[in-house]
């Protein structure tokens, strides 16, 4: 014999609230990178997130600056940021957050966003930093953790700090 519950419209209610706070900034605004969440699973925002977190448990997506570089990689640990892939991580986030409706084509960044990025508040760049892969330790711990990066975001890296 089965058993069935039935619940009340407020217990499905507190059952949901989590997970949307748990969204917080890592949704997106319009279907611009919609691509990328069907191919990924999750949004842009969401995998820097997670990549971030395995570095620094407590890192949350804030709202990305639309005056590039959109974020800094400042954390104690940096291994998970001080990279271009997290870099360009961080240029999807900004057009997932901000959408279309300002920036046509997404949020470009000029020459020495990357190397701010890096440096964030600091007057040294976080080091070593990595271009085109993730330090072996962290690529690892992305594939324990399930974190699914786009190959194509390993190859982009302009040398001299722009990202398109």
């Amino acid at each position: 014999m089965r058993s069935f519950y039935l619940l009340s419209a407020a217990q499905i209610l507190l059952w949901s609230i989590p997970s949307v706070l748990a969204q917080g900034n890592t949704t997106c605004s319009d279907s611009a990178l919609d691509w990328y969440t069907v191919f990924v699973g999750e949004t842009p925002c969401r995998t820097y997130e997670r990549l971030r977190q395995v570095c620094n448990s407590q890192y949350r997506v804030g709202s990305q600056n639309p005056n590039t570089p959109p974020d800094f990689c400042e954390d104690q640990v940096a291994d998970c940021c001080c990279n271009s892939v997290a870099f360009s991580l961080s240029m999807l986030c900004l057009t997932c957050q901000q959408g279309t409706r300002t920036a046509v084509n997404g949020f470009d960044a000029g020459v020495n966003a990357y190397q701010q990025y890096l440096t964030g508040s600091r007057t040294r760049f976080c080091s070593p930093n990595t271009n085109q892969t993730l330090p072996a330790a962290i690529q690892r711990a992305v594939c324990n953790n399930n974190i699914k990066i786009s190959n194509t975001l390993y190859g982009i890296f302009w040398g001299d700090g722009q990202w398109f």
